[in-house]
């Protein structure tokens, strides 16, 4: 069995999104005497087009059906609070549940089972829209019950991330700006480090631990590094998944009504998407309904799902199919209708991650690889998780986390549910078509937005 790590050796952290920049912040707070690498192509005080993290806004929520994620988000939730590295980018408005998949109802269940006061509430259709007239015009049909909860809200992606890369190279780690290729293993298989190229340089960075969090890359980094290995492949474990976002413009005389919305989740069989309220004078979207990008792996000689390579589809841009755009557009239409009118789409984003089969996260030790740990999974809901998610990374790095989170999150374990089984991509990218409207069958889904 793989030996604990020295509080005074080195670590290789790649990916500085949310799984990698607060394991190395946690990590060199809890043993400031390790030495600790952050590798990422991109600073993380600039915007990051390949990374989930990297977004103009995301839901901030402990509304959970799963007790043990909403006991999580509830700890993290407090920080964006309370620590002034991260409360100025979070915006407690409150969020808006119109759904019929029983999400609202299990949350408000759950905080009464755990003793938590959120002055939540479940309203009729009528105590809502008298509560938030800016729906009036809202797609609601086929919602059972709303379901409000005053203590949630939405946080500065972008402007958040850098604050916490400032914070994190303030502990002593250094920061790495480079793309990580491979994975370095050794004669006997075991990782000993990461291959880098910066500028056509090629770098090798040893480490005594390398911590791999690279989200939507995690299966195609695996596979590029040892493609023979089939017991270093993620095999089913998690697939990179995106979910279609947008950004819309409105006319200025709007913004007093619609500062006066909270977040906005719609899980019916005919919208499956959030909003959320106006930030730098734009709205954004989200349609929850997922997908994968299947591409050829000449090493593997089997296909795998991995972001584009094109630029222009991993940021802001036009560049997204049709039918995509359409599907985000409903969810537009259906969350504001002609109420407010004059709400015109600027621009479009595919927002990738990686997604496991119960939507729980992957922190674990490698079994087969040792001196490796994997971080990832976030499947569209980590990213609220930014304050405190490193902190578990770390204690599973030393061997001290907590049993129930160790068989959760482990990279070999039974799969009992879902944590959020809308997220779960059932389609590929290149079958999606003209958007005719949903079958009439239930599921939806926040990294694209939380």
């Amino acid at each position: 069995m793989e030996g604990q790590p020295s509080a005074t050796g080195t670590f290789a952290i790649v990916g500085a999104g949310v799984f990698g920049l607060s394991t190395a912040f946690h990590l060199r707070r809890s043993h400031p005497d390790a030495k600790v690498f952050l590798i990422d192509r991109t600073r993380g005080d600039r915007s990051n087009r390949g990374a989930a993290s990297s977004d103009f806004n995301k839901i901030i929520r402990a509304d959970y059906g799963d007790s043990l994620y909403m006991r999580l988000a509830l700890d993290a939730q407090e920080i964006w609070r309370a620590d002034p590295v991260f409360s100025p980018y979070y915006h407690e408005c409150g969020m808006l549940f119109a759904e019929e998949i029983g999400m609202g109802r299990a949350s408000f269940d759950n905080y009464r089972d755990l003793g938590v006061d959120t002055n939540s509430e479940i309203l009729s259709k009528e105590e809502a829209l008298a509560r938030f007239p800016v729906f009036q015009d809202a797609n609601w049909s086929g919602a059972k019950e709303n379901y409000f909860n005053p203590q949630s809200g939405w946080g500065e992606a972008d402007e958040a991330m850098a604050s916490f890369f400032k914070a994190t190279c303030d502990t002593g780690v250094t920061f790495i700006e480079a793309t990580a290729e491979k994975l370095i293993l050794d004669s006997e298989g075991n990782c000993s480090g990461v291959a880098t190229s910066e500028h056509g340089i090629k770098r090798i960075v040893y480490a005594d631990r390398t911590i791999l969090c690279v989200g939507a890359y995690t299966e195609q980094f695996l596979a590029n590094t040892a493609p023979e290995r089939s017991d270093l492949q993620v095999d089913g474990r998690l697939v990179a998944a995106a979910a279609i976002q947008c950004k819309a413009k409105y006319p200025p005389e709007q913004e007093e009504t619609l500062k006066k919305a909270p977040v906005h989740f719609l899980g019916m069989w005919h919208t499956h998407g959030e909003s959320i309220p106006p930030f730098k004078n734009r709205l954004k979207f989200n349609c929850e309904v997922s997908f994968t990008n299947m591409s050829a792996h000449d090493g593997l000689g089997r296909e795998i799902s991995v972001p584009p390579s094109a630029e222009s589809q991993s940021a802001w841009s036009q560049d997204v199919p049709e039918g995509l755009k359409q599907e985000v557009a409903n969810v537009v239409k259906n969350t504001y209708g002609s109420h407010v009118p004059g709400i015109k789409i600027e621009s479009y984003r595919m927002c990738w991650d990686a997604v496991s089969p119960d939507q729980d996260f992957i922190i674990d030790c490698h079994p087969a690889c040792q001196n490796l740990v994997i971080a990832s999974a976030g499947s569209f809901h980590g990213w609220k998780f930014l304050p405190t998610i490193g902190e578990y990374v770390v204690k599973r790095l030393f061997g001290t986390l907590e049993e129930p989170l160790a068989r959760k999150w482990a990279w070999n374990r039974e799969h009992t549910g879902s944590a959020c089984e809308m997220y779960e991509p059932t389609r590929d990218v290149k079958a999606i078509g003209p958007f005719k409207g949903w079958p009439k069958t239930g599921g939806v889904g926040d990294d694209a937005a939380a």
